[in-house]
C-alpha cells in the first residue's frame, strides 16, 4: 500500500539461532527490532510482543487530533504500570471532521456492546457518518457529565474492510514484521474478502473473550486511544470452561485469579502494535475512544496449527451429522459444513498452499520476478525466506498425505496434495 514507488524493503530471514524464551511480554521499539529477530523470537516462538512507533508515517494519523491532557497526578499514578512510559501529557482525540471529509458515508458493521445475541454482541448496520455523529454526541455528553452512563449507546464499529472498500485510500502501511501473510496475500491477489480490518469505538466498548479465526495470528495497531488486554497462553482458557466445555463470554482479573489462570495484562497506547500469537485467548476493552487497524493472518510459522484446527473442526462436523453417514456425498456435505462453520475447508486450504508454492517457486526460478513479487506492494523476501516457506509447505503436505480424511475428501484432494509434494520434493533435490 505504498503511496509512491520506492525500492522494496527486504525481509532478510536468516537460519534460526538459539534464543532464550521470553517469559514476559516485552515492549520493543520498531527502530531496534529487526525482522529476523521478530520472526524467530516472537512469531515462530508463538509469543506476544508490543512494538512501538509503527505508524509514524501513516496517513490515518490524521484521524486524530491532540488536546492537552487534564488528568490529575493521582489519576496518573493509578494507571497500570504496563502502559508505555513514553506517553506524553497530550491526549489524542478523534478527528470526526477529518474522518467525514476523507471517507464516504458507507454502510458499516457495528456491534452493540450493551446487548448480547447467542453469546455474541448484537450486530447492526449503520451509515458511517451517522455512526460518527452518534459517537461524537456521546463523547460530548460524557465530558459534560464527567461520567460514562452504561445506559447510553455503546456501539463498536468492528471488522470493517475499509482497505478493500477504498483501495485508492492508502491510509496505512503493513509493518514489515507482519508482511509474511499467506492468507491476505492470496485473498488480495484474487480480489476476495480479506482479513484486513478497521475498528472504531468509544470509551468502554469491548471485544468478548475469544481466540482468533482459524487459529491465526493477529496484529492490532492503535491509531488513537488506549486499549486494555487480558491475554493468556494456549491451554489456560480451559481452566475457565464450564462442565459442558463452554468458555465464558466475558472475563475479568478476579475470575482469572480464582481459577489460577496464567495471564498477562497489556495496556496499549497510540502508535503501538500488539502481536497476538496463535491460540492465545484474549479480551480487549477500549479505555478511551479508540481507533485501530487490525489483520488476521498465518504463514510458515503457524500454518500447521491452522491445519490441526481444520482437522479438529472436521471431526466436530462429522460428529454432529454422524447419523447421516450413509447418505450420498457425505464427505462433500461435511466439507460444505466445515466451510460454513470454520470459514475454510480442505479445498480452500490446498488452493492456498498451491498459490503460495507457485509464487515462491516462480520467484526462485526467475530472478526478475523477485522484484515484481512484492508483499503488500513494498516488501521482498530473500532467497532463504522463499526456501523456508517452500520447505514448510512440503513438510505439511507430507503430514496431510498421511491423513485418512484427505483420502476420503472429494475433488481429488489427495492427488493434488501428492502432485504438489512431488513438485516441491524435486525442487528441493
Amino acid at each position: 500500500m505504498a503511496s509512491e514507488i520506492a525500492a522494496p524493503e527486504l525481509l532478510a530471514l536468516q537460519p534460526q539461532e538459539n534464543l532464550q524464551p521470553d517469559c514476559h511480554i516485552q515492549r520493543c521499539a520498531a527502530k531496534e527490532l529487526t525482522y529476523n529477530e521478530f520472526y524467530w523470537r516472537f512469531m515462530h516462538a508463538n509469543w506476544p510482543v508490543i512494538i512501538t512507533d509503527v505508524s509514524n508515517s501513516w496517513e490515518c494519523r490524521n484521524w486524530a487530533k491532540t488536546e492537552t491532557e487534564t488528568k490529575t497526578k493521582a489519576e496518573k499514578d493509578n494507571e497500570n504500570a504496563n502502559i508505555n512510559p513514553g506517553v506524553t501529557g497530550k491526549q489524542d482525540l478523534i478527528n470526526f471532521d477529518y474522518l467525514k471529509s476523507r471517507i464516504g458515508n458507507f454502510a458499516v458493521p457495528v456491534a452493540d456492546c450493551n446487548a448480547t445475541y447467542f453469546n455474541s454482541h448484537a450486530k447492526l448496520e449503520l451509515k458511517f457518518h451517522d455512526y460518527l455523529e452518534r459517537w461524537q454526541q456521546r463523547s460530548m455528553e460524557d465530558v459534560e457529565a464527567n461520567c460514562n452512563d452504561v445506559t447510553k449507546d455503546n456501539l463498536y464499529l468492528k471488522d470493517w474492510h475499509l482497505a478493500a472498500q477504498l483501495p485508492a485510500y492508502e491510509f496505512y502501511q503493513v509493518p514489515k514484521y507482519f508482511a509474511s501473510d499467506w492468507l491476505n496475500e492470496q485473498l488480495i491477489h484474487e480480489k476476495r474478502d480479506d482479513y484486513r480490518f478497521v475498528y472504531m469505538g468509544p470509551q468502554s466498548s469491548w471485544t468478548s473473550f475469544h481466540s482468533d479465526v482459524f487459529g491465526s495470528f493477529s496484529w492490532s495497531t492503535n491509531i488513537v486511544g488506549h486499549k486494555k488486554w487480558l491475554i493468556m497462553p494456549p491451554g489456560e482458557e480451559l481452566k475457565l470452561s464450564d462442565r459442558l466445555g463452554n468458555l465464558p463470554f466475558s472475563i475479568d482479573e478476579r475470575q482469572l485469579e480464582e481459577h489460577n489462570v496464567r495471564y498477562f495484562t497489556i495496556n496499549q497506547t497510540a502508535n503501538e502494535a500488539v502481536f497476538v500469537p496463535s491460540g492465545w485467548h484474549h479480551q480487549v476493552w477500549n479505555v478511551t475512544d479508540t481507533i485501530s487497524v487490525n489483520h488476521n493472518w498465518f504463514n510458515a510459522c503457524n500454518v500447521s496449527q491452522v491445519w490441526r484446527n481444520l482437522l479438529s473442526n472436521l471431526e466436530a462436523v462429522r460428529k454432529v451429522i454422524s447419523d447421516c453417514q450413509q447418505m450420498d456425498n457425505f464427505e462433500a456435505h461435511c466439507q460444505t459444513m466445515l466451510r460454513a462453520s470454520f470459514g475454510i475447508n480442505y479445498l480452500d486450504f490446498i488452493e492456498l498452499l498451491e498459490f503460495i508454492a507457485a509464487r515462491r517457486l516462480a520467484a526462485r526460478k526467475d530472478q526478475k520476478m523477485t522484484t515484481s513479487f512484492l508483499l503488500f506492494d513494498r516488501y521482498q523476501m530473500n532467497d532463504y525466506h522463499l526456501q523456508s516457506d517452500l520447505e514448510c509447505v512440503r513438510q505439511l503436505l507430507g503430514h496431510m498425505l498421511q491423513e485418512p480424511s484427505v483420502r476420503q475428501c472429494p475433488a481429488q484432494l489427495h492427488d493434488r496434495c501428492h502432485r504438489l509434494w512431488q513438485q516441491l520434493q524435486q525442487d528441493k533435490d
